[in-house]
């Protein structure tokens, strides 16, 4: 048998001609940052959605606790501690976002609360007071 030697293919120096053109480079990092951006904003909004789902349940568990309280006090409480420290709530629902709080306006007979959405699609109230850390344009009114 004849002996085979392995040889190795010889790398040739292309003059200027291998690799990727700056154009070509310049086009993937786009396309790259172009990806980038559109998950950066569909994560943003997907989170906003999130949290205003939060402070649409977090308002109703709320109203769920001041109708009880009603059904055996006859009127609202005054203020929404006494939820927490009569057991009506294991504590006081906060809001998702830091700067961001929940209004509640009591009366004997009535109360609204009210919450400031991120997203404008889940507003249902154009604008109300200022006491959510911004403008409150959503509320929840007793039936």
């Amino acid at each position: 048998m004849k002996k085979m030697k392995k040889t190795l293919p010889k790398l040739k120096h292309l003059g200027g001609q291998a690799g990727f053109s700056f154009v070509e480079l310049i086009v993937v990092v786009t396309i790259i940052m172009v990806i980038t951006v559109a998950g950066t904003l569909s994560y943003q909004s997907t989170s906003q959605k999130s949290r205003d789902g939060k402070r649409m349940s977090d308002l109703q568990k709320m109203a769920v606790a001041l109708e009880m309280y009603k059904q055996e006090n006859v009127t609202y409480p005054t203020n929404r501690d006494d939820l927490v420290s009569e057991g009506y709530l294991q504590e006081l629902p906060t809001d998702p976002k830091e700067g961001f709080l929940y209004d509640f306006v009591p009366s004997d007979y009535s109360y609204v609360l009210y919450a400031q959405m991120e997203n404008v699609g889940s507003t249902n109230y154009p604008s109300g007071p200022s006491n959510c850390g911004g403008t409150c344009n959503y509320r929840l009114l007793s039936p």
